[in-house]
């Protein structure tokens, strides 16, 4: 134990505050998305999309950081190098125990709450772009995961095709699409295809429903939202799986990221049990249990966990499916403490799980060397 090694399934970047400013297409860089000091009155730096559409930078380089009210005020000049700078983001790897990473968004979470979808579109690939870059650095120790604007879901899967030719590793997707176009209807299954056969997996994490943000100015609805944002991801997946698409879609590979696992078995549990009860007077196509397919084709990440980490047995398909994180550089990582952390959390989990989700699951899925 003493000796871990990890593979990281959900880190992130920290992306330069130029990025969007200097590479965004021509016609829309006089509204590039950029880093504003004291926006609207509130104190410390934020990533500013548009009047309505921001995030606070503080949070996303956190890590090892006394979080409170003084450090909220702070700016990217306090910022871990390594957030995007790839020789700096393998240094801090191997100070943490992290034989590789994969490697999410920070700012372009706020992207997917863009309402234009031209707009969207072009954020969305200057950013998988100078990913693309950064990842070439250390291609067998990143794994680098695009953003796909699905207002078009035909340019969507275009976007991915050429996300995997950059060498990129999978997406991020909606966690929640719009309401009245649900992930079930065929309009996406052109994505679902093309993620199937260039074996790019499709994120929904945390912070990326379409409407998703966290206002500061209502403290009570910030914790509210913070806490019930795993709800979105969990009605996605349903959806996905009752709608039929891991069905029509069997290599399809699907990730919960961010959302914690504690929830796995009892959801798989009442969706079987939906099904066993109401499957003769309601048919839908389905060949498998509703965790069956769960079992062959979606994963889940973790922080911090322990009732997941307590009742993960209960769903005997989690040892395969679930998958540890640091979080890296944000306020709830682990770094540089990871291989303690570890140590701590998993000191009651059998070693060959505990391989499994730290190291084994990850390395599968994006196609680490072990």
């Amino acid at each position: 134990m003493d000796s871990c090694q990890i593979m990281d399934a959900d880190a992130h970047m920290c992306e330069p505050p130029a990025l969007w400013t200097e590479r965004l297409d021509r016609k829309f860089r006089d509204r590039a998305p950029r880093i504003v000091r004291d926006f609207k009155g509130q104190k410390g730096e934020f990533f500013v999309v548009d009047e309505h559409n921001n995030m606070r930078v503080a949070g996303v380089f956190a890590a090892g950081q006394t979080f409170d009210e003084k450090f909220l005020e702070s700016g990217l000049d306090s910022a871990l190098p390594g957030g995007c700078d790839p020789a700096a983001r393998l240094k801090d790897m191997e100070l943490d125990g992290v034989e590789c990473a994969v490697l999410y968004t920070t700012f372009g979470f706020a992207l997917f709450r863009i309402e234009e979808p031209e707009f969207q579109q072009a954020c969305f690939r200057a950013y998988n772009d100078w990913l693309a870059e950064f990842v070439s650095y250390a291609p067998d120790r990143f794994a680098g995961l695009g953003l796909i604007s699905l207002y078009d879901p035909e340019a969507g899967a275009q976007e991915l095709a050429r996300c995997r030719k950059k060498g990129l590793k999978g997406a991020l997707i909606w966690a929640a699409p719009p309401e009245n176009r649900p992930y079930h209807f065929p309009i996406y299954d052109r994505l679902w295809a093309v993620a199937q056969e260039q074996d790019m997996a499709l994120s929904l994490h945390l912070g990326t429903a379409r409407r998703d943000t966290l206002a500061e100015t209502d403290r009570g609805l910030f914790y509210t939202r913070a806490v019930a944002r795993t709800l979105d991801v969990q009605n996605t997946i349903l959806t996905i799986i009752f709608g039929g698409v891991l069905e029509r879609f069997p290599r399809l590979k699907i990730v919960s990221a961010e959302n914690d696992i504690g929830w796995v078995p009892f959801l798989m549990e009442r969706a079987d049990k939906y099904y066993r009860r109401w499957k003769q007077g309601y048919t839908i196509q389905l060949s498998l249990k509703p965790s069956e397919y769960f079992a062959r084709q979606v994963y889940a990440t973790f922080i911090d966990d322990p009732e997941g980490l307590r009742t993960y047995g209960h769903f005997p398909a989690g040892r395969d499916n679930f998958m540890w994180s640091t979080d890296y550089p944000h306020q709830a990582a682990t770094w540089p403490h990871s291989r303690d952390v570890v140590k701590r959390d998993f000191q009651a989990i059998p070693a060959d799980d505990r391989s499994r989700m730290i190291r084994e699951n990850t390395a599968r899925l994006y196609g680490f060397a072990l």
